[in-house]
């Protein structure tokens, strides 16, 4: 699913470039761009899809929340202006506590298949975070050139990936993805058309206009309408830990955010 993705975002990318957009492209920042493609697109992609296969929608989009939280700490680190006041620390402490609240949300064991593939999860959304300070690193190239050549990079990478777990594959399981169905082809379609091109090219657009900060926190809206969408659609239940762990997360993303901005004001 993570190559096809990627293969469909790439064919919708490309409609947006210049012809040779790709050449000089890779000369200046071939570490970033490589950053961009393996920590926003491949790593993330993969390990968040083999981790719904064990934890609900809910959880994973609540999780997926975290990562303005991951910028904000990157952007820190990798700032010349390194000045972390005591109202964002308090917004760091929040999301945090969130984290806690909603990894374990039905009272799960620590060592048991869901605490494992949440704690995926979240890491997915630190790879995000890191990816997105990256892209503001790139020089020299548009939004959209960054977008289409790491999405195509990232693309190539997956392909071995998807070939070794084909073969990995059961014959059972090889029938299974030979019949797959017209409502899941369309879907993964879907999901590599507006949630993995479309998106980017808003997202990068974001980053390159203010910052990797700013364009983060469209990331709060993916709990609140994640939780809606497989509430909605996939009879998925809501529990008051995933509730408060959701909005400890949003606010705490809030109040640090908003922090840093009223600071750069």
């Amino acid at each position: 699913m993570t190559f096809y993705r990627l293969f469909v975002a790439s064919l919708f990318l490309i409609c947006f470039c210049k012809k040779g957009f790709l050449k000089g492209i890779f000369a200046n920042n071939k570490k970033l761009l490589f950053g961009v493609a393996i920590f926003g697109n491949v790593l993330p992609f993969n390990l968040i899809s083999l981790s719904e296969i064990y934890v609900e929608s809910i959880v994973a989009a609540s999780l997926i929340g975290t990562m303005p939280l991951f910028t904000y700490i990157i952007a820190y680190f990798v700032s010349k202006n390194k000045s972390l006041d005591f109202v964002s620390i308090i917004g760091l402490l929040f999301g945090f506590i969130g984290m806690l609240i909603f990894i374990n949300p039905f009272g799960i064991s620590l060592e048991s298949v869901a605490f494992n593939f949440s704690l995926l999860i979240i890491l997915s959304a630190f790879f995000y975070g890191l990816s997105a300070n990256f892209v503001k690193k790139i020089q020299d190239n548009s939004p959209i050139e960054i977008a289409a050549f790491t999405t195509i990079l990232a693309m190539l990478l997956a392909f071995p990936i998807f070939i070794l777990n084909f073969i990995s594959l059961n014959n059972f399981e090889k029938q299974l993805l030979l019949n797959i169905s017209f409502e899941s082809f369309l879907s993964a379609t879907v999901l590599g058309i507006v949630c993995t091109g479309f998106a980017i090219l808003i997202f990068f657009n974001l980053i390159k206009i203010k910052s990797a900060v700013f364009a983060s926190q469209s990331n709060f809206l993916i709990p609140c309408f994640g939780s809606l969408w497989g509430y909605i659609f996939l009879d998925e239940n809501l529990t008051e830990n995933m509730i408060y762990g959701l909005l400890l997360i949003v606010v705490g993303g809030w109040v640090t955010n908003r922090s840093m901005f009223v600071k750069s004001n």
